[in-house]
């Protein structure tokens, strides 16, 4: 690492550290770079700042994000002082390190990470990828910060990853699924492996709904390592949800409990099983916080790019769905919403399960609009048209994500509604125009589309 680096910026900061070696642009998770121990040493110079405060760890393929949020909203509400770190971000890389709620100030993060880098320059023996930085940064904002506690989300896999150095007072595992095949293993039980690759000797362990031999592969790798197994579908005897265009209605009843009702911010069926598996983890380890907080706590818990929606005339939402589980998810919610067929904007990286993702969303659309998801990852949108041509005539090639949003906004006609997805990579170039408002001359006959108060 350079000697010279100098951060006044917070910008600088996160630019700096995308120029490094950065496996989520290049998607190269090899071995070599896939490396706890080289994290731990990275800790070490800075005196384990992970160690500061107590964590709980979150792996899984679909809603770990989410469950993170959840399990973070309902501590900050229990009066902790609670650090979330969660990946990837969808519009800058702050939102990924967040103490009660609240990104960092940049003088603070700017100081941090002058000191990170100076560290590591005199050390002369350590260069670090740019997960592993940002892994450190948000340790050492945590401890800066005081934090009580701090949930920690996997990158990718689980143990293998750059996050697996915590000693956790809980492991949590999200549902999986098939993805990152390259690096994780062909099979769902591989996967399901490198996942349950979190437990630790004697640590408690909550699980999600899984398929069965994911099930059994997590239940057996708690029981060799000590470890008491929780599971969701063990421990719930009733879980509902309704959903508006304000958010989610969940009531849920674990076994030898009164039932419970929440109302949560974030829009989703699936969101009620985040919910009710951060409300499983947090009443067996933290007997002691009350109702009031898990209702604060889980109305409070956002992310941007779940389920959100970005205006309602005509109603536009993004997700980040990008596996095919994670799709057929997002689709049953949008249409709990909105029944009528609607427009799809979709744009999704190389390495994705494409032609899945389109079988599930090529019938519910009446136009489909394939996009590129930016350039931050190397996609292929003609081979996507072509794909989702042959399920669905009425599809549009439109590369420019602008030109993707007008062209749906004017087939929309105000009222028929928008679903973007795909990707993260999608969703943040939409979300970007929403947010910026830069572009709005680029929508002349829709002179509100980028309102976000319509």
């Amino acid at each position: 690492m350079k000697q010279d680096v100098h951060f006044n910026r917070k910008t600088d900061v996160f630019e700096y550290f995308e120029s490094l070696t950065n496996l989520e642009r290049s998607g190269d998770f090899s071995h070599r770079h896939y490396r706890p121990e080289h994290m731990l040493a990275l800790l070490d110079a800075f005196f384990n700042p992970h160690l500061g405060c107590k964590t709980i760890h979150v792996a899984g393929t679909k809603g770990k994000g989410s469950t993170a949020a959840f399990i973070a909203s309902i501590l900050g509400a229990g009066g902790f002082k609670t650090g979330l770190y969660t990946s990837p971000h969808v519009s800058t890389y702050d939102e990924r390190i967040t103490v009660n709620g609240k990104t960092i100030a940049d003088d603070i993060i700017v100081s941090i990470a002058n000191n990170i880098c100076d560290t590591i320059a005199h050390t002369g023996n350590i260069l670090p990828t740019t997960f592993e930085m940002l892994t450190l940064l948000a340790f050492c904002v945590f401890r800066h910060q005081h934090c009580d506690i701090a949930v920690i989300e996997v990158g990718i896999g689980g143990r293998l990853d750059a996050t697996n150095v915590v000693l956790p007072e809980a492991a949590v595992i999200t549902p999986i699924e098939l993805e990152h095949t390259d690096v994780l293993g062909s099979t769902i039980t591989e996967i399901a492996s490198e996942k349950a690759g979190i437990i630790k000797p004697g640590i408690p362990v909550f699980s999600g709904f899984q398929q069965p031999a994911v099930g059994n592969i997590i239940k057996e790798k708690s029981r060799s390592m000590h470890a008491p197994f929780y599971s969701l579908d063990e421990s719930i005897e009733e879980l509902s949800s309704s959903l508006s265009e304000e958010g989610t209605e969940v009531s849920m009843k674990f076994r030898e409990s009164s039932p419970f009702s929440c109302f949560l911010s974030m829009i989703g069926c699936f969101q009620a099983e985040n919910a009710a598996l951060a409300v499983l983890t947090l009443r067996t380890i933290l007997p002691d916080i009350n109702s009031r907080c898990y209702q604060e706590g889980l109305k409070k818990a956002f992310l941007p790019g779940r389920m959100e929606i970005m205006q309602h005339s005509p109603p536009l939402v993004i997700d980040g769905a990008h596996t095919p589980f994670a799709v057929e998810k997002a689709l049953q919610s949008f249409r709990t919403l909105y029944p009528e067929a609607g427009i799809l904007i979709f744009g999704s990286i190389k390495g994705k399960n494409h032609r899945k993702m389109a079988e599930i969303c090529a019938s519910a659309f009446r136009t489909i609009i394939v996009s590129k998801p930016g350039s931050f990852k190397e996609s292929d949108p003609d081979a996507l048209y072509r794909l989702f041509l042959t399920l669905n005539p009425n599809t549009i090639l439109k590369k420019h994500p602008a030109d993707a949003l007008k062209t749906a906004l004017l087939y929309s006609d105000k009222k028929i509604p928008i679903l973007v997805t795909g990707s993260f990579y999608m969703v943040s170039e939409i979300r970007a125009l929403f947010i910026s408002k830069k572009d709005t001359d680029v929508f002349p006959d829709t002179p509100n589309a980028f309102s976000l108060t319509d």
